[in-house]
C-alpha cells in the first residue's frame, strides 16, 4: 500500500532508502569532522575568556588588597611624623621655657649685683663726702686756733668723728698727700648713691 503510494508520484523507494542513508551519513560526517572541531574550538576560547577573566579578577583583588596595605602604611607613616613633630614642638617649648627661665633668673642675679654695687658706691660715696667735710672742719678749726695738724693727729680726728656719727668703715682707708684719708680706690668728689 505504501509502496502503491510510492510508485503512484514515481517515488523509488530504493532511492529513497538510498537518500535517507546518504543524508544519515553526511550529517554524520559533518558532525564527526566539521562541527566537533568546531565545538572544540568554541570550547576552548570560552574557557581561554573565562581563564582571563579570572585573571583580571585575582589581579584586581591583589591590586585592591596592596592598594589597602599601601594606605595603611601611609596612614602609619602620617601618624608617625604627627607625633614626632608634636614631640618635636614639645621640646622646642620645653627648650624655650627653660632658655626664659634663665634669662630671667642672670637677670635677676645682674640687677642684684648692680643694687649691691650701688649700695656700696654710696656708702663709699657718703664716707668720702664725710670725710672730706671733716677735712674742711679740721683746717677751718686749725685756722681759727692757728695751729696745724699733722697727719697722725688729723687722722686720728677724722676717725673719732666718724666714729661718733656712727657710720663704720667699709673699706681700708690711706692717707692722700694732704693728709686726709679717703677710701683706696675712690677719688674725691666721685659719684654719689642714691640715698
Amino acid at each position: 500500500m505504501l509502496t502503491d503510494i510510492m510508485h503512484s508520484l514515481s517515488i523509488e523507494p530504493l532511492a529513497v532508502l538510498t537518500q535517507a542513508v546518504g543524508f544519515l551519513l553526511l550529517l554524520w560526517l559533518v558532525k564527526q569532522y566539521g562541527l566537533a572541531p568546531l565545538f572544540r574550538m568554541l570550547d576552548d576560547r570560552q574557557a581561554e575568556i573565562k581563564s582571563t577573566y579570572d585573571q583580571l579578577d585575582a589581579d584586581r583583588d591583589a591590586m585592591q588588597k596592596t592598594r589597602a596595605e599601601y594606605e595603611a602604611r601611609l596612614a602609619g607613616i602620617e601618624a608617625q611624623a604627627r607625633e614626632q613633630i608634636a614631640g618635636a614642638v614639645k621640646e622646642a617649648q620645653e627648650l624655650r621655657t627653660h632658655i626664659l627661665a634663665d634669662a630671667q633668673k642672670q637677670a635677676e642675679t645682674i640687677l642684684e649685683k648692680g643694687r649691691v654695687e650701688a649700695e656700696r658706691e654710696r656708702q663709699i660715696a657718703f664716707l668720702e663726702m664725710r670725710r672730706q667735710l671733716v677735712d674742711i672742719t679740721l683746717q677751718a678749726a686749725g685756722k681759727v686756733i692757728n695751729e696745724t695738724l699733722d697727719a697722725k693727729k688729723h687722722q686720728a680726728l677724722v676717725d673719732e668723728f666718724i666714729g661718733s656719727v656712727g657710720v663704720a668703715p667699709t673699706q681700708a682707708t690711706a692717707p692722700s698727700s694732704n693728709g686726709s684719708s679717703r677710701p683706696n680706690g675712690s677719688a674725691p668728689g666721685g659719684p654719689v648713691g642714691n640715698a
